[in-house]
């Protein structure tokens, strides 16, 4: 879910220390009840409304926590989680897995369904430190994106700054409003680099804020430019985690 706008996201090492990426889903106990700002409940699903060039271009997207795990080859379990898009044709899935290692969450977002079977797309594309597993335990981290990495060894990579905030302001989005939200403002510099893994070119940067609510997830996310100016933002719009449904009666884009 997050960070969607504009985020372009197995990172190697991650993928190492995952053991592989190409399993089986199997059966997973269900998870425990949704009571941090990032919960990955079976079923749970979250529908978004993205809005960039000043309202000019509105889609849909769609989150929804898959009933399996993904079982790496060393035994350990990744939450799946499908994206789907409304400006994307023909309904595609495309998989996002969130593993714990660390103290961090990761997401490996390289792989693709084949038949029931996750695997490897080659693209090698991931973020490492997405968010702390205890927010309250870690106010600053950095992350590292790499969008694709090539053969020869060149791609596209972001590093990320992030700092926690704990809100006091109520959060109002189309799914009502939220309160005691936790606020990640991110610094996120872009670049293209070589093989030799050096930037290549000049890079780019652009300044994020995502909203989580408690026991809800990410309820909001702006995207600016260096000159403050919003240039893509996401709206939680409705939601449904475990037994809880909230819905707002105005339809989707």
């Amino acid at each position: 879910m997050p960070g969607i706008v504009g985020r372009v996201a197995c990172v190697v090492l991650l993928v190492s220390a995952l053991g592989g990426c190409t399993a089986t889903l199997g059966p997973r106990p269900e998870a425990p009840p949704a009571a941090s700002f990032f919960p990955l409940t079976a079923n749970s699903r979250w529908e978004y409304v993205v809005s960039r060039r000043a309202g000019g271009d509105r889609f849909e997207f769609i989150a929804t926590v898959q009933q399996h795990d993904f079982i790496a080859e060393d035994g350990q379990a990744c939450r799946v989680v499908d994206e789907r898009y409304t400006d994307v044709a023909g309904g595609t899935r495309f998989p996002v897995l969130y593993c714990a290692k660390g103290g961090f969450l990761h997401r490996v977002m390289s792989l693709e369904y084949r038949g029931e079977v996750l695997e490897d797309n080659g693209l090698r594309s991931g973020e490492l430190k997405f968010l702390p597993t205890d927010p309250a335990k870690t106010a600053t981290w950095e992350g590292w994106t790499n969008a694709y990495r090539l053969p020869d060894g060149s791609g596209f990579e972001v590093r990320q700054f992030h700092a926690r905030v704990f809100e006091s302001q109520t959060i109002e989005v189309p799914a009502g409003a939220f309160e005691n939200c936790m606020r990640v403002d991110t610094t996120a510099m872009h670049a293209a680099t070589g093989p030799d893994g050096k930037a290549v070119g000049p890079g780019v940067v652009f300044y994020y804020a995502d909203w989580y609510a408690p026991g809800v997830g990410l309820v909001k996310t702006e995207q600016r430019d260096a000159s403050a100016v919003v240039l893509a933002t996401i709206e939680l719009v409705r939601f449904a985690i475990g037994p809880e449904t909230r819905t707002h009666e105005a339809p989707l884009p």
